[in-house]
Parts: C-alpha cells; structure tokens; sequence
C-alpha cells in the first residue's frame, strides 16, 4: 500500500509547507488521515494514534525536503504517485482542511494546493 505513503506525505507537507506547526494542524492531520482512510479502505487499521505517530516519525525528513532546492521535486513525487488514483479529491479536500485549520492561509500552501489540482486536473 504504498499510496499510504504518499497520502500522508502531502498531508505532512499540509502541515509543514508554512515552517509553523500549530496543534490545530496536527489534530487536523489525524483526523483527516482518517477520513481518508474511511473514504479509501474503511476495513484498514489504521488508528488517530498511528497517524500521529507516521507524523512524528517523519516530520523532520519531509521538513527537510521542504528546506531544500528540490523542494518543488519532493512535492511533486506523491502528487504524480497518486495522479491515476480515483480518490485524490479526498485527498486534496483534506490537505485544504489541514491547511485551513489554523485560522490563516499562506502563499507557499495555496501553491502546494494548486500543484495537486493542477496535475490531477480537480
């Protein structure tokens, strides 16, 4: 289940993008895992607390590939990963929320937001 993977990159980088991390973001981040993981595989275990913890076990490398050149390249390998996935507007609905979820919107978000609709046409 790779696309796991992918799913939870772009709502790390939902979180991340902006170089602040509030816990409205976070708990909006499990939730919205969540949701997704109901929209996509209902039966799958997958629990509020695995998907804190697939944050926290990664927050730093995603941040990482956040701050480097290539930034735009590692925001770009899971948006063309799950390109074909007939799911990927729950996906985006839940990113919007992420990043909504703390009261303010930034320019690096709406870009991250743009980059996924525009490559999987939504």
């Amino acid at each position: 289940m790779s696309y796991w993977t992918h799913i939870l990159t772009l709502l790390t980088f939902s979180v991340l993008i902006d170089k602040r991390v509030y816990k409205e973001e976070v708990d909006c981040f499990t939730q919205e895992a969540l949701n997704v993981r109901d929209l996509i595989d209902p039966d799958m275990l997958f629990s509020k607390k695995m998907a804190f913890d697939w944050f926290m076990a990664h927050r730093e490398e995603k941040l990482a590939q956040l701050n480097s050149d290539k930034f735009e390249l590692h925001i770009l390998e899971p948006i063309m990963a799950l390109s074909a996935m007939k799911e990927r507007a729950h996906v985006l609905a839940a990113m919007d929320e992420i990043i909504q979820s703390d009261g303010e919107v930034h320019e690096q978000e709406v870009k991250l937001i743009d980059l996924a609709r525009a490559n999987w046409g939504l």
